[in-house]
Order: C-alpha cells, then sequence, then structure tokens
C-alpha cells in the first residue's frame, strides 16, 4: 500500500472502529450488568482520551509521523481487543480511554503528514479522505449487523474489529511518510523548551481561538442533531420511527453529495468564504428543521444542513491544517483540545428539550449557528485585513 493510499484511509479506519462501541452498548451493558450511567461512562471516556492524544499529535512536529500514526493505530487495536476481553467496568472504561488516545494519535498524525504529502492540493485530499469516512460510517454498523446474523457475541465484532485495525497499523508501519522539517535538529536537545515556546505562540494566535470554536460549536450538529431530530419527528410530527429514520438518513446523504461532488466543484473557493457560506446554509437548514411541518421538507433541510455541515468542516479542516506551518502539529492538538469542549453544548440542548419542547430545542441551533457566522466572519475579515 502506498503512503498516500494509507494515509487516506485513515478516517475510513476510525469511523468504522469508533462506531462499535456505541453499536453495542446495550449488548454489552446486559451482558456485563451495568447500568446505563455506568456504560456512558465507557463511552464517555473516549472524550478525556482523546484530549490526551494531542500529545503525541503536537510531537508530531518534531518526531516521526509514521512511528506517531502507526503507533496510534496499534494502540487502537488494543483498544478494541480490550473491549473484546472486558470483563468489568473498569476494564471497559480502560478500552475506552485508550481508543480515544489512539485515535488522536493515528488520525491526526496521519493529517500532519497529509499536509508534507499533498503540498497545493491539500483540501481536495481531505476531501477524498472524507469521503472514505462515509464509507467507515456504513461498515462499523455492517460489523456488528453481521455478528448479530451469525449469532456471535458483541465481543467477536470487537475481536474481527482488532483484527482489521492491526492490519491496518501494519500497513501504516510500512507506509514511508514524510519525516518533519526539524527531524535532525538539535539531535533532540532543546526539545522540551522550544515546544512550550510553540505551544505559547499558538496560545496566542486569535486566529486558532476562532477556528478552535468554530470547531467547538460544529459538534452538535453532527450525531446530537440527527437525534434530536428524530425525536421531534416521532413525538412532535406523529412520525412513525422508520419514517423518522428514513428522513434522517436522507439528511446523512449529504455527506457523500458534498465530498463526491461540491468540494470539487468548489475547489477555488477560499476556505473563508466556503466556511461563510456554508454555515449559514447549515444554520438556515437547522431552522427549517424545526419549523417545516411537512416531512419531505425537513428531509431537504436535513440535506442542505448535511451538506452545509460536511463543506463547512472541509475549510475549518484545511484552514486548521494551513494556519501555522510548522507548527501543524501543535496546532491540531491545540485545537482537538479546545472542540473536545464542546460535549456539553448537546446537553443544554436536551435540557432546552425537557424545559420548552423539541422544536424549540432543534431551533436553538439556530443561535449555535448564528455565533458560528460571526466568528466565521470575523476570521475571514480579520485574515484579509
Amino acid at each position: 500500500m502506498s503512503a498516500l493510499a494509507a494515509v487516506l484511509l485513515v478516517r475510513l479506519a476510525d469511523e468504522a472502529a469508533v462506531f462499535l462501541p456505541f453499536g453495542t452498548l446495550e449488548s454489552f451493558r446486559a451482558d456485563l450488568g451495568l447500568t446505563y450511567a455506568q456504560a456512558g461512562t465507557v463511552l464517555a471516556a473516549i472524550a478525556p482520551g482523546a484530549a490526551a492524544g494531542g500529545v503525541f499529535v503536537a510531537a508530531a512536529d518534531r518526531y516521526s509521523r509514521r512511528v506517531i500514526t502507526a503507533g496510534g493505530a496499534f494502540g487502537f487495536a488494543l483498544s478494541l481487543a480490550l473491549f473484546a476481553m472486558g470483563a468489568s467496568f473498569a476494564m471497559l472504561v480502560l478500552a475506552g480511554f485508550v481508543m480515544g488516545m489512539a485515535s488522536t494519535a493515528m488520525v491526526d498524525g496521519a493529517e500532519v503528514a497529509l499536509v508534507d504529502m499533498a503540498g497545493d492540493d491539500l483540501r481536495r485530499y481531505l476531501a477524498r479522505s472524507n469521503l472514505l469516512a462515509t464509507v467507515g460510517d456504513l461498515l462499523g454498523p455492517a460489523l456488528v449487523a453481521a455478528a448479530a446474523v451469525a449469532g456471535l457475541s458483541w465481543r467477536a465484532a470487537f475481536g474481527a474489529g482488532a483484527f482489521l485495525m492491526g492490519i491496518y497499523a501494519l500497513a501504516l508501519a510500512g507506509a514511508p511518510l514524510p519525516p518533519p522539517a526539524g527531524d535532525q535538529e538539535d539531535g533532540g536537545s532543546g526539545d522540551g523548551v522550544k515546544s512550550r515556546l510553540g505551544l505559547a505562540a499558538v496560545l496566542r494566535d486569535p486566529a486558532v481561538w476562532a477556528m478552535g470554536l468554530i470547531g467547538l460549536l460544529m459538534v452538535p450538529f453532527d450525531e446530537p442533531l440527527v437525534g434530536f431530530t428524530i425525536a421531534l419527528l416521532e413525538n412532535d410530527r406523529g412520525a412513525s420511527a422508520a419514517a423518522a429514520t428514513l428522513v434522517a438518513f436522507v439528511g446523512i446523504c449529504g455527506g457523500v453529495l458534498a465530498f463526491a461532488v461540491l468540494a470539487r466543484r468548489f475547489e477555488g473557493v477560499p476556505d473563508d468564504r466556503l466556511l461563510l457560506g456554508s454555515v449559514a446554509a447549515m444554520t438556515a437548514g437547522a431552522v427549517a428543521i424545526a419549523l417545516a411541518p411537512v416531512l419531505a421538507v425537513v428531509a431537504a433541510a436535513g440535506l442542505v444542513t448535511s451538506v452545509g455541515l460536511n463543506l463547512a468542516w472541509l475549510a475549518v479542516q484545511h484552514r486548521s491544517l494551513t494556519l501555522r506551518p510548522g507548527q501543524v502539529g501543535m496546532t491540531k492538538a491545540v485545537l482537538g483540545t479546545i472542540e473536545s469542549t464542546g460535549f456539553w453544548i448537546p446537553v443544554a440542548v436536551g435540557m432546552i428539550a425537557d424545559r420548552a419542547g423539541l422544536t424549540l430545542a432543534v431551533g436553538s441551533f439556530g443561535i449555535v449557528g448564528g455565533a458560528m457566522m460571526a466568528l466565521a466572519w470575523w476570521s475571514g475579515r480579520r485574515r484579509r485585513a
């Protein structure tokens, strides 16, 4: 496998494998006699693990990307094996933490390397990687379903995932990823001081905080919005579970449209303009979902929202990787830490749903989108100044 192919497959592998603990939640909860709070804690452990993985991503500015990326993939395979062998709540929490940490090292380490490999075609290659990620979104559920159809335990799905991830880790270990520019400097001396100075410089950059906050606000527009939309359609619009799920599926297809067709169409559009337009589309789509009384209109609005979300993500992703040349890993680590704090937004939306109803809860995504639009406008204006 070529180095470029190995890197482009990283999000497919990640999306497929990360689904497994979510897709088997009820199975492992019942098998081990866990409460729902404990099962939720297992899933929540992935987030602090992902934040901890930022240490490895920051190191990619000065140390071997191949070691970091392949090491992350081997760690990911280990986390899946821990899930497969998990006999206690504590072991599953450990597996979740390792999964988050390894995922960050694997995915972000690969994308730091992609910056050097892709050159001026970076955004085009990011679109291809994200398109492959949509395939991973299907492979994860397919693996869980295949294990269930075969009459196998939930552990079999994790075991198969660990085996496949191990093969992918070997492919990454053999891929000649480009070394960082400073790989041979100083023989390693002074790295600690340089890392601290590099971190301080990144933290002082307003553009980094703008991209981080936009990424944070983008968090609820993915799975949380889909979940609240399904709940809204079933409880307030009288749709059946099947119809509501079908409407949500139409919306999810927006990712394929965005990365397979529209990303190529908008290749010449600068990141700032693409981001602002995409955020406006996803905001308008979310408001339309909340207000539209007809399922077909909700489906269309969901498609618009999904297209906007994925194109906005592409712009943020490309901007983040090119924001501070020479400090791509450190910048990604800081941005990932900022974005990971966005977990509270779906909780707040849930509180609105409890107090004021699902229509207002889904409509509140318009406020979140408005904040993103303001940040995108400010970021673009500052860059052009």
